[in-house]
């Protein structure tokens, strides 16, 4: 069948209407295969130099370090199952991923398949890498020549987009670099922007909603920034072309598109739903600001300046200048490159002209209100700032959306000057040379040389934490546990002295069959546990993981203050024998351990894992064994076993513990005996002396006075046959001491200061 919009055969520009992506697929395949080719090898060869780029790196990973480090822990897990639940990280608990939501099926899906072609997780996530530079020119090839880009001009926007600095500097976020849904969905908003007035009698069969709908799954499982960020354009594109047609069919385009990739979306996230739904909300990870919007928002000049390792001095001098201003973050990724920055300003113009009715191609004009729209929400303070208000402050990093508004400028440039060389058709001719000279100029700019230096340190650190962790796995059985320290949460926590947040997970990245203690996630079950652990004396630790049947202990220096020296000691002097293994760098040692039981734990419950421990911890620190006659002393770290949990409580001081909020309740593992006699030790803070203070009960009240010395309480109980297993404290007038005396700086709102608390049956 022939295309309803013939390709040209040479390369004038022509303003036949933009073609569709099959019609281009169909015609230029071999344009899209060379050139494709062509963004494979010379991203291999801008990232590891000449002429060691000239065959693909798949032994050493492109970065080391960092979130780097993250993504290579997903990529293996991927690669050994898939994300959401491994046994070899969080040992004896194991690790799941539920906590921490993201619509990256896509990703992880390619991961997995270039991870398996590859043998494994360095060769799979480079190669992921260097084909997001194909994808990425694909997609903006074929979108390009949807515009109606000349072939040569599609080329040259496809190769400027595909390497703009953004690609580079977002490599520890590996996901970002697969951004080819960004023209994908300038190409849907055109379709939409465009979409006729229905035909009487036509109707939208069920096979094409079908593929409309797996398209839009597609788009939305490459991330939830990049999913949001699609679905603004495809809004407004439905906005404007019912304001452009005066029909709503665009607009209902629109809102079904977007309704596919909010399905999406959920599809992605599912798993995360279900698991948070399961095993209760974990306050401890995802938790985002509002004011973080505007940290992670970008500046103007962020898109306009040049990169920081720019090939110019002069540029780079500037940048780096610039970089020394307020509100410089990982925004700074965000430089367009001279060309994008050339064709943002233009579509700034457009719109601030929009008043002068100015005669404009509609491809632009669209482009124009896009590229605006897309910045408003990316502003410090912009539109970005009252979604996380309004909507959800979840989404924070809208400088993210820095790489649609750079195809959208990079699209814009190269339409702008197609449609002024077609005003003079003399210039036609030209068309390959202007495009050749802008990819060579583009290039120059965006691009900057290998860092060799780089890539040889960063191969020798992933040497050496190789050999490192080979030497453990051969001095150990198959699926032998190793305990690391020290102590650090997982994910997103501050460093710790000179150890970085993600550092303790290349025990498990190199090994195949060890099981290691980092890796649970935080506020879950497992993290609880040797967040606590880690604080007990080295003698208790090594009582306790011996009875878990690790088999060593991994001591990383810079995560001490004093390089691990005082620990390493102790564990010398505790084991009777001095490290086993130490990394080549020193920064790491490693100790067997003798005579440890290995007791059956797969398939154990948090709780049965901590009975095999003889040790017991949550959230509230160490659990220790009591009842309700020997009761509470709040003194003492952590709490008795027969408490649940508590609220409305600080932390522990010397005598005790205030209550820091309006009431505080104790909540108890069983039901309260039906009559006891309540024997309350404690004080009130200012006010709250010598005034009625409730006690709820189940559904019975009692007062009591408390005066500012340590009192006595004895409150006889009678339940009359309610269960209940909660005993709450509701003082009368809660105050800040920094309001009692200016002085003093303790701002939080106290009023009880809880001794010691018992329940005595008759």
């Amino acid at each position: 069948m022939a295309a309803r919009n013939p390709v040209p055969a040479d390369e004038t520009l022509d303003a036949a209407a933009p073609l569709t992506l099959r019609e281009v697929v169909a015609a230029d395949w071999k344009l899209i295969l060379a050139g494709a080719l062509a963004s494979l090898f010379l991203a291999s060869i801008l990232t590891s130099g000449i002429p060691e780029g000239l065959v693909p790196n798949l032994s050493a990973p492109y970065t080391y370090g960092g979130d780097g480090l993250f993504h290579a822990w997903m990529a293996q897990r991927v690669h050994e199952g898939w994300l959401f639940e491994n046994a070899r990280s969080g040992y004896p608990f194991g690790s799941n991923f539920f906590d921490f939501p993201g619509s990256d099926g896509g990703d992880h899906l390619i991961i997995k398949l270039t991870a398996l072609l590859t043998g494994g997780w360095v060769g799979g996530v480079n190669l992921f890498y260097l084909l997001g530079f194909v994808s990425c020119f694909i997609a903006t090839y074929v979108t390009a020549r949807g515009f109606g880009l000349n072939r040569s001009f599609a080329m040259a926007a496809g190769a400027l987009y595909s390497f703009v600095p953004f690609h580079f500097l977002r490599l520890q976020h590996l996901f970002y670099t697969w951004y080819f849904v960004a023209p994908l969905f300038f190409y849907l908003a055109l379709t939409i922007y465009r979409t006729p007035a229905k035909v009487p009698g036509t109707r939208t069969t069920l096979g094409k909603l079908a593929l409309a709908a797996c398209g839009m799954v597609v788009l939305a499982s490459f991330g939830v920034y990049y999913a949001l960020f699609g679905i603004i354009m495809l809004a407004l594109a439905g906005i404007l072309s019912a304001v452009r047609s005066g029909h709503l069919q665009g607009m209902k385009k629109a809102v079904l598109l977007c309704t596919f990739a909010v399905a999406g979306v959920l599809l992605n996230v599912a798993p995360n739903l279900v698991g948070n739904f399961t095993e209760g909300r974990n306050p401890e990870t995802a938790q985002r600001l509002p004011l973080e919007s505007e940290i992670y928002g970008l500046k103007l000049m962020h898109l306009l300046m040049p990169r920081g390792d720019h090939r110019s001095s002069t540029l780079r001098d500037v940048a780096r200048d610039y970089s020394s201003t307020p509100l410089n973050n990982e925004n700074a990724t965000s430089s367009l490159g001279l060309i994008g920055a050339a064709g943002f300003m233009l579509s700034l113009l457009v719109v601030a002209l929009a008043p002068a009715r100015l005669k404009l191609d509609e491809r632009l004009r669209l482009l124009a209100a896009i590229i605006f729209v897309l910045f408003m929400f990316a502003t410090i303070g912009g539109l970005g700032s009252l979604f996380a208000l309004v909507v959800s402050p979840l989404i924070r990093g809208w400088n993210r959306i820095s790489i649609f508004i750079a195809c959208g400028s990079i699209l814009f440039f190269f339409l702008a000057l197609q449609c002024l060389l077609h005003k003079r058709p003399r210039y036609a001719r030209y068309s390959v040379a202007i495009a050749s000279m802008l990819v060579l100029f583009g290039l120059y700019d965006q691009t900057a040389s290998a860092c060799r230096d780089c890539n040889a340190n960063q191969k020798v650190a992933f040497d050496n934490d190789q050999q490192f962790v080979q030497n453990i796995e051969k001095a150990l059985p198959a699926g032998a546990a190793i305990y690391q320290l020290p102590y650090i949460g997982f994910p997103e926590v501050p460093f710790m002295h000179r150890l970085l947040n993600y550092q303790m997970m290349t025990g498990v990245l190199h090994s195949s069959a060890l099981h290691w203690s980092f890796g649970g996630m935080k506020g879950r079950p497992g993290d609880l546990f040797y967040r606590s652990l880690a604080k007990e004396p080295l003698s208790h630790q090594l009582e306790v993981i011996r009875r878990l049947g690790f088999d060593g202990i991994y001591i990383d220096r810079r995560g001490y203050e004093d390089n691990g020296h005082a620990v390493t000691e102790e564990l010398t002097q505790l084991l009777h024998m001095p490290p086993t293994i130490v990394h080549a760098s020193k920064e790491i040692v490693f100790f067997k351990i003798d005579d440890r039981a290995h007791p059956p734990i797969s398939g154990l419950t948090p709780k049965q894992i901590m009975a095999q421990a003889h040790y017991f911890a949550d959230a509230f620190g160490p659990r220790y064994p009591g009842d309700m006659a020997s009761g509470i002393n709040f003194s003492k770290p952590g709490l008795p076993d027969f408490i649940a949990s508590i609220s409305g409580l600080s932390g522990v001081e010397p005598w005790g513990r205030w209550s820091d909020q309006g009431k505080s309740t104790f909540e108890f593992v069983q039901a309260l005996p039906q009559r006891f006699t309540l024997v309350l030790k404690a004080h009130a803070f200012a006010s709250n002396a010598n005034k009625p203070t409730k006690v709820e009960i189940g559904s019975h009240a009692y007062d009591i006075q408390l005066t500012a010395g340590d009192s006595e309480i004895r409150l006889d109980v009678d339940l009359q046959g309610e269960n209940t297993d909660r005993i709450t404290f509701i003082p009368p007038a809660p105050i800040s001491p920094h309001k009692v005396d200016k002085s003093n700086h303790d701002q939080r709102t106290i009023a009880i200061g809880f001794v010691s608390m018992s329940l005595v049956t008759p």
